[in-house]
């Protein structure tokens, strides 16, 4: 017989094959898993069939497919009742979730379990490698493997692994190592009796990876953490802390989502004191959402038991130089035109004398907003409050007051905006000091307009470029009022006379921007405001910030805002108002500029004067370039004190399965370094204690 017509017999068997594997396999007795209606193809250089044991025996270039699983051996035995496959040599299966390869697998196609020896799996998802001398594969998502390793990272000599002597795994669950030893690359660090570690990109309960580090004030460090999930709309984070100068810390974070707006976290904390020192204990409640009743409900509490809290476990400016703590609840309530708002208002002072503090508990306003008087151009509109006042050095009381307004708005041409008002304020104060009211007009009005034009400019990106002008000018007046007989809780209870003018004028150019897809977005690249208020009278006061100024006299103060966006990765920002009448004297002038780009490098820079009392500089810096090292560096320095304020250091290296943080922190009178490593699937462990009162940090 010739080669030619062996190769043609071979063809047609293989034809024959694939027929009939490709239907159905017919009905099987008891406890067989011939019911699959799931075709199967095989294919193969040689092939054979046992019609009695209905078994395949395909050799040499084996490819087997079941729907999305493809598997490929050296050898493959086949039996069609129970769907058993027994493969050999160069073993590999495919499918949806990852592979699998071996010198030899027994697999029920069907049932999607099997056995693997001197084996390998990797799971898409996670980035999950599992090796080892014998992987059985229990059920749909559970393996059971002898003498294992497992990692996320890749490559024949990973950055890091467990082996162990038995491994469980859960797809979307963890896998639990008994006798665990973590490697870097192949070097042995240390020994763990029992580890779970997620095998999930969901969240997942669990342990983080540790912190530790130094700081002057907290002493020695280490930061445990565990992870809770506790449904799909909250979770818990439990901390541990070891800080060698101040005590044991224990922590919780909690985070709820409880539907449509509502959502919230909160921090508690406590530090129990080595031999000698004091308990600390710190709560952060934060809260934002709409209760049943068309109630909006926002709380921010928070409470320190140490007047030094923040200077111990404050990390950045802002929270360690903060000055007070704050509690705020408040509730509010609109319908139509009309606004009812109750708060409770709770203040510590962190740094002067607590019983001078203001405290408002409760304080409750009423607002009916602005209604039109028929079809007139008048409108009338009325502010009321209450709020019961005190502080702790013998005086409290409460104090109400009433504002009814008219005002009228006209539209001349349709081009100007005049609006004009006239409001009587009433005052009434009741309390330990007895009784007290007063009552004083004010009147303000304002004249504005707008216009713009539309330039053409048509770009690749920029299409065109509107420019609009904004020009206005105002004016408000308030007669002397003798209000000297009032208690004088704040500022407010005090209301001098005003005569004061402002001119001002907004130009904005907001261009037009189009891709090449035919996407249309807006960006304003450029805001500019001057505006010039001047106190026509010599009264003595500085109305804006509503200090006395000595020596009397006007105070005509230039205020100039710039936004300028060149791009959308660049900034520019300068606000700052300047006291003309001295003509020589900024009272503010801030400025920052910077830029960033896609890769992750970013620059900013910072200038912040104050009134002769606050002048220094700041600069940020964040880049990549040095990839895998990642580095951020912070540094603001005190012009008015020549000294250093702040330096902060952060330093990543970011591998493809783990990273490595460290950050030095160094301000006047603390110095601190930390250490985190973190892998691939275990998060990191932050210091719970800094994270109350964050600075600047939005819900």
């Amino acid at each position: 017989m010739t080669m030619s017509m062996i190769r043609w017999g071979r063809f047609f068997a293989l034809v024959s094959c694939l027929l009939m594997l490709a239907l159905p396999a017919p009905a099987a007795e008891s406890g067989s898993a011939g019911g699959d209606a799931v075709p199967i193809e095989l294919e193969a250089e040689e092939l054979t069939f046992d019609q009695a044991s209905g078994t395949y025996l395909a050799e040499r270039d084996v490819l087997m497919r079941r729907g999305e699983q493809i598997l490929q051996a050296d050898e493959v035995r086949w039996d069609a009742r129970t769907s058993q496959a027994d493969a050999f040599g160069d073993v590999y299966l495919a499918g949806p979730e990852g592979t699998a390869t071996g010198d030899e697998m027994h697999l029920n196609m069907e049932k999607e379990v099997g056995l693997i020896r001197n084996g390998r799996i990797f799971l898409r998802k996670s980035n999950f490698h599992i090796l080892g001398t014998e992987i059985e594969k229990t059920g749909e998502r559970t393996y059971r493997v002898e003498d294992g390793t497992f990692t996320t990272c890749d490559g024949e000599v990973p950055s890091w692994k467990f082996t162990a002597s038995e491994l469980d795994v859960t797809v979307d669950g963890f896998a639990w190592a008994r006798h665990a030893v973590f490697h870097i690359y192949d070097i042995p660090v240390f020994y763990l009796p029992i580890f779970g570690y997620p095998v999930v990109t969901e969240r997942e309960s669990g342990f983080l990876m540790p912190n530790a580090g130094y700081s002057d004030s907290r002493g020695a460090q280490l930061s445990l953490a565990y992870y809770q999930v506790m449904g799909r709309n909250m979770d818990a984070t439990f901390y541990l802390d070891y800080l060698s100068r101040l005590g044991l810390g224990k922590g919780a974070e909690f985070r709820y989502f409880l539907g449509h707006d509502n959502r919230g976290e909160a921090i508690a904390y406590h530090v129990s004191g080595f031999s000698g020192m004091d308990d600390r204990f710190a709560l952060d409640w934060r809260h934002l959402g709409t209760l049943p009743g068309d109630v909006r409900l926002i709380a921010d509490v928070l409470y320190i038991s140490e007047r030094d809290y923040f200077s111990d476990f404050g990390e950045v400016a802002g929270e360690y130089n903060r000055d007070q703590a704050e509690s705020l609840i408040a509730a509010s309530r609109n319908w139509e035109k009309n606004n009812l708002a109750g708060q409770v208002r709770y203040v510590k002072n962190l740094v002067g004398d607590d019983d001078l503090t203001l405290q408002r508990l409760p304080e409750i306003r009423f607002a009916m907003l602005r209604h039109r008087i028929g079809d007139t151009p008048f409108y009338y509109r009325m502010d009321t409050g209450a709020a019961y006042l005190y502080q702790d050095q013998d005086l409290e009381g409460g104090r109400f007051s009433l504002r009814p307004a008219l005002s009228a708005v006209f539209r001349p041409g349709g081009v100007l905006d005049f609006v004009s008002e006239v409001a009587y304020l009433e005052r009434y104060y009741t309390g330990s000091f007895g009784e007290e009211r007063e009552g004083v007009f004010d009147f303000s009005t304002r004249l504005a307009t707008r216009f713009g034009r539309v330039y053409p400019v048509n770009g690749k990106r920029v299409r065109k470029i509107q420019h609009v002008v904004q020009p206005e000018i105002a004016y408000r007046y308030v007669p002397a009022d003798d209000s000297s007989d009032l208690p004088l809780f704040e500022a407010q209870d005090r209301i001098g006379r005003q005569n004061l003018i402002t001119f001002g004028i907004t130009n904005r150019f907001i261009a037009r921007l189009e891709s090449p897809e035919g996407q249309v977005a807006y960006h304003e690249f450029l805001y500019l405001r001057m505006a010039q208020e001047i106190n026509l009278e010599a009264s003595g006061q500085n109305l804006l910030v509503g200090e006395e100024e000595e020596g009397g006299g006007s105070t005509d103060n230039l205020r100039l805002e710039l936004i300028l966006r060149p791009t959308q990765r660049t900034f520019f920002d300068i606000d700052t108002r300047y006291d003309v009448s001295s003509g020589e004297d900024f009272l503010d002038f801030n400025a920052a500029t910077g830029l960033r780009d896609e890769r992750g490098n970013s620059l900013a820079l910072s200038y912040r004067y104050h009134n002769d009392e606050q002048e220094y500089l700041g600069a940020q810096i964040g880049t990549s370039l040095m990839k895998p090292v990642y580095v951020y560096y912070q540094h603001r320095y005190s012009i008015d004190g020549s000294n250093e304020l702040e330096k902060v250091l952060d330093l990543e290296y970011r591998a493809q399965c783990w990273s490595f943080f460290l950050t030095w922190r160094d301000r006047q009178d603390e110095q601190e370094i930390t250490f985190n490593f973190a892998l691939t699937g275990l998060g990191r462990t932050s210091h719970p204690g800094s994270r109350v009162g964050r600075y600047g940090e939005e819900l």
